[in-house]
């Protein structure tokens, strides 16, 4: 007579709010390099020699 093993059944629900957490994480860090990008474009400049620097100005009045 063999032994009774049941069924178990683990569905994937924790998996899929993980990876939809995750996700959510990766887009809004993508939203945010997106919108730094387009606002620090105007404090993009190029040196004499051709190097492009940024040059934030409320950095600057704290560094000096």
């Amino acid at each position: 007579m063999s032994h009774y093993v049941p069924r178990t059944y683990k569905n994937g629900r924790a998996r899929r709010i993980l990876l939809r957490v995750a996700l959510v994480i990766i887009a809004l860090i993508v939203a945010v390099l997106i919108f730094l990008f387009f606002y620090l474009r105007r404090y993009i400049v190029y040196d004499a020699d051709g190097k492009l620097r940024l040059v934030i100005p409320w950095l600057m009045a704290i560094s000096m």
